[in-house]
């Protein structure tokens, strides 16, 4: 039987700077509107759809409340079609585990599903949809086949 030493453990990351933690807040609304320039771009506006992203939320992660930063404010994205809300991408974390981001999918009222921004195989970084059919499989890419698929456009 092995026993594992606390002296064994690898060191914990330490917290970024407060600089730090402010470029990556840079970051991340640069890749959130990168995300909704692409959403907007793949929507069949022949249909009658269209992106709004005149709302924002303020974002208060516990990292910027551990570093003593303030708040953020994020656009959100409503996808509407005919003046309907059909889609809703809401970003709502930046530091999750095991990825560079969070932003949560409203799909019509109820429902919520999970996009996560992981690192790609050429180190850029991905988004990946995730639901309860593609959980356990670390998700899908994100693409316009996807965004189709979810707007009930892929017939």
């Amino acid at each position: 039987m092995a026993f594992l030493s606390v002296d064994e453990q690898p060191d914990p990351t330490p917290l970024p700077t407060r600089e730090e933690a402010l470029a990556e807040v840079a970051d991340w609304k640069r890749r959130v509107d990168a995300l909704y320039r692409d959403v907007a771009d793949w929507l069949p506006k022949d249909r009658g759809y269209d992106a709004d992203r005149s709302w924002v939320v303020p974002v208060h992660e516990p990292m910027l409340r551990a570093l003593g930063l303030p708040a953020y404010e994020i656009p959100i994205l409503q996808v509407q079609r005919d003046g309907k809300r059909v889609l809703l991408f809401r970003p709502d974390a930046r530091w999750v585990m095991s990825t560079h981001g969070r932003v949560r999918v409203g799909i019509g009222d109820r429902r919520w599903e999970t996009l996560l921004a992981k690192e790609g195989a050429s180190e850029t970084l991905e988004w990946h949809y995730w639901d309860a059919d593609h959980w356990r499989q670390g998700g899908v890419p994100w693409n316009r086949e996807r965004l189709l698929a979810l707007l009930g456009e892929d017939r």
